[in-house]
């Protein structure tokens, strides 16, 4: 069988080409997911399996603290850990992120996506995370060394002046040492700056403190005995670990980021090899149709139903292997083009050998032999079904399921989706969201189950506008002659803009609730002022705009990321009189006052999920610890202040870095706003990306992320969309090769070729059409209830796209229309005699 299903995919190659290639784009974009996560990953494992420390000790917290905010302690532990029986060196380190390299041009380098650190200067070789190369170490506040490749790359020599800007300040500093790249632990092949210890902390922290020991034990002692001697020595405020145990930790955190980086790859290869699973059951569907006869032959001279479905299986295998082969060598290309850009770029990614593994290559082929085989089931089963005296017939009807079944799985789907709306949109926030998505899901299946019923009677009224000539009829005729066809090639496209039309509304509604939120929660503060590079900037930018002719005051609000109970919450700081005017804020309860005494003030979500009111205390956990707080106030949903808030001094006494993240500027009556910022711009040019923006400006530069985030996601929808593209093609290729006799009478009787194109055309669009404005009416209105249960958590306010959606829809049609060039040039081309004479 599996020889015969060759011999027939040889034999018939344009009919299934499409086919291998809808294969092949799905298992390319799993496969290309899974080689690069894989080789990544394994370089940076490897950079955790060289520490050189034989115990590691770094301060434990209750939650994972940013490397940007670390939790330190102080040095009178590294003395603790010196007195420890078996511990023959312990040497304290210090590496924070949030460091800018400043060019030669003095704007920011490009780090391609990679995170800039700061370290103090190694106190052992043995132990030190990175090497000197050339120079010499630096000492003092004037000194810097740099590593080799961002050196190399930049352009900078030992003796050159270097610009960089710390978390607490703006430097220039002579460069004295090239050093190596970071050897181990998460700043291996990173950008990196390293100050002599006593400098590092005050340029890094701002005050003194250490974010890990690096500790050897003596000869003949035990790394695991002496780790538990440290860690009973300390107490529980420490984290002690050997060196297999870092090894261990770091590895299990970056399987956990690379997951899920490939979850979410892999479930974009899923919706394309879901989207191309229409295109292979229509080819089939269709491949058995036309050679009815065929199979009903090999009947006739005695192969059993099993074989025969077999042969057709056996084609799909043929289809799958081809397409996983060829998807898998695609992925291999990418990710190797991926990794060659790096290097091209002079980026010191940690390398290793691509990691082409035997998982990998296995998972290709079972999704794509999978995918292939389970959509040519159907059509095999029926092929199977063909009785042997159909062999003498010259029309062969194959045996079709009635719709009874189908519709009604479609229509328990639909009930069910429709009780999860009810749920979700009762439910609310995020929760309540998750289960409308799911109904949405359930709603698209349903569609997918029904749409042949509807489908004839959607058609003729999608074509009505375009007349009751020849060409349109038969066209829109030949549409509605296979609702199943027709329906299942819509679906694929229908998935598609369904999904893309939901991202538009969310976007859109994301977009109009942050210039709603800004508008009203932006009050007397005309300038806002953020940092474009690391979240959090030096309370030295503060201080120079407040120096500024013009500027009445400015108002810090500094951030970190805490927990309350299981949930993960933002904490802000705020300085005196931030809330009585550069922000409005309103409370549900409590009032302003509540920052004076001390306590805090919640957000009315966290409030409604925590079951807090005002008077309640609750526990918010910080990279320094537990904390008990009263809470003072409830605060109505505010963008500008979604999070735990706290005066400056209480947000300091819960561990809050003294850096800040946004500056409220209130520029004094009758000046200037924009003389203001020229001014303000001018007094902080050595912190290039800083940026100050008016509220219009601001409004813009928040509004960014979302449209990167809709480009992002459009990029890869648009996969999913090529293939059901290549669906219609296939199936109007497939419906001439099925019609061709039809085609020749056609011809025969007058229809000249622009007809004929304009017939296919017709078709196509209508097809086109009908996935379109599906998937539109399922986007749109799941997307719209998504808003409704978000709407204190961010998305406020519900806009419809209507001009976006309206052109989606005519790029749609186009679509159709570029789908038919190749079928109808085809078409034309066939000779109206051998045509006719066609079975």
């Amino acid at each position: 069988m599996l020889k015969l299903g060759l011999r027939s995919v040889l034999a018939h190659r344009l009919r299934f080409v499409l086919c291998t290639v809808a294969v092949m784009l799905g298992v390319a974009f799993a496969g290309g997911a899974m080689v690069f996560t894989d080789t990544l990953s394994t370089a940076l494992k490897k950079n955790f399996a060289v520490s050189t420390a034989d115990v590691t000790v770094t301060p434990a917290t209750p939650i994972d603290s940013d490397s940007n905010l670390p939790a330190t302690f102080q040095a009178d532990v590294v003395d603790r850990v010196r007195a420890v029986p078996g511990v023959a060196g312990a040497y304290p380190q210090l590496l924070v992120s949030g460091v800018q390299i400043l060019a030669l041009d003095g704007n920011p380098i490009t780090t391609y996506g990679l995170t800039t650190f700061g370290l103090s200067w190694p106190g052992d070789t043995r132990t030190a995370p990175f090497k000197l190369l050339d120079g010499t170490a630096p000492f003092g506040t004037g000194q810097i060394a740099l590593d080799e490749s961002t050196a190399s790359r930049e352009g900078y020599d030992v003796g050159d002046q270097l610009r960089v800007i710390t978390p607490t300040r703006a430097v220039t500093a002579t460069l004295t040492g090239i050093t190596t790249p970071a050897l181990a632990g998460v700043a291996a092949g990173q950008p990196m700056v390293s100050f002599d210890r006593a400098t590092a902390q005050l340029l890094l922290l701002g005050k003194p403190g250490w974010t890990s020991i690096t500790v050897t034990v003596a000869p003949g002692s035990d790394a695991a005995t002496v780790s538990a001697a440290i860690s009973k020595a300390l107490g529980d405020g420490v984290k002690v670990r050997t060196a297999a145990q870092v090894t261990t930790d770091g590895e299990h955190d970056l399987d956990r980021t690379f997951g899920g980086l490939s979850t979410l790859l892999l479930a974009f290869a899923g919706l394309a090899l879901f989207v191309g699973t229409f295109l292979i059951v229509n080819t089939f569907a269709m491949v058995v149709a036309q050679r009815s006869r065929e199979l009903a032959m090999l009947r006739a001279i005695g192969a059993s139903r099993g074989q025969v479905t077999g042969t057709v299986l056996a084609e799909g295998f043929v289809i799958g292997m081809l397409g996983s082969t060829l998807g898998l060598l695609i992925g291999i290309g990418v990710a190797v083009g991926i990794r060659f850009a790096y290097e091209r770029l002079d980026l010191r990614i940690p390398t290793a050998t691509l990691q082409v593994t035997p998982a990998t290559i296995i998972a290709c082929y079972i999704i794509g032999i999978g995918v292939t085989l389970a959509a040519a089931f159907p059509a095999a089963r029926r092929a199977g079904k063909l009785p042997p005296i159909a062999a003498m017939r010259d029309d062969v009807p194959t045996p079709e399921r009635r719709l009874l079944t189908r519709v009604a799985i479609g229509g328990f789907l639909l009930l069910m989706s429709l009780i999860l709306l009810a749920i979700g949109l009762k439910a609310g926030a995020l929760p309540g969201a998750l289960l409308v998505g799911v109904g949405g899901a359930m709603t698209i299946l349903s569609v997918v189950m029904i749409s042949p019923l509807i489908s004839r009677y959607v058609v003729r009224l999608l074509m009505r506008p375009f007349g009751r000539k020849a060409p349109v009829t038969l066209g829109r005729r030949n549409a509605e002659r296979n609702p199943r066809r027709t329906s299942a090639t819509a679906s694929a496209l229908m998935i598609s803009v369904a999904l893309i039309s939901g991202l538009l509304v969310i976007a859109a509604s994301a977009k109009a609730s942050i210039n709603h939120s800004i508008a009203d929660a932006l009050g007397t503060s005309e300038l806002v002022i953020t940092s474009s590079g690391p979240p959090s900037f030096s309370p030295e930018v503060a201080d120079r705009t407040a120096k500024v002719a013009g500027v009445q005051s400015v108002h810090r609000v500094r951030q970190q990321t805490g927990k309350v109970g299981s949930a993960t919450v933002k904490v802000r700081g705020v300085s005196d009189g931030t809330l009585d005017g550069p922000i409005a804020a309103k409370f549900d309860s409590g009032s302003v006052a509540a920052l004076g005494a001390g306590q805090a003030v919640v957000p009315r979500n966290l409030a409604k999920m925590l079951n807090l009111t005002v008077g309640k205390t609750f526990e918010l956990a910080t990279a320094s610890g537990k904390h008990k707080l009263t809470v003072g106030a409830i605060l109505a949903p505010n963008r500008q202040l979604n999070a735990v808030v706290l005066s400056l001094p209480a947000y300091a006494a819960v561990g809050g870095s003294p850096t800040d993240s946004v500056l409220y500027v209130e520029v004094a009556k009758g000046t200037q706003v924009e003389q203001v910022r020229a001014a303000v711009r001018a007094q902080l040019k050595d912190y290039p990306t800083i940026a100050i923006a008016d509220q219009q400006a601001y409004a813009a530069q928040a509004r960014e992320p979302v449209n990167g985030m809709l480009a992002g996601f459009g990029f890869l929808l648009a996969l999913a969309i090529l293939i059901a593209l290549l669906g219609i093609v296939n199936t109007l290729a497939l419906g001439v090769v099925e019609r061709t006799r039809e085609i020749g009478l056609l011809r025969a009787i007058g229809m000249d070729r622009p007809q004929l194109s304009r017939m296919l055309r017709v078709e196509s669009i209508a097809i086109s059409l009908l996935g379109a404005l599906l998937g539109l009416v399922i986007g749109v209105a799941f997307a719209a209830s998504i808003q409704s249960t978000l709407v204190d958590n961010g998305l406020s306010v519900r806009a419809i796209p209507v001009l976006q959606l309206a052109v989606a829809v005519l790029v749609a049609g186009l679509f159709g229309v570029l789908a038919a060039v190749w079928p109808s040039r085809r078409a034309a081309r066939l000779d109206v005699l051998r045509a006719i004479a066609s079975e």
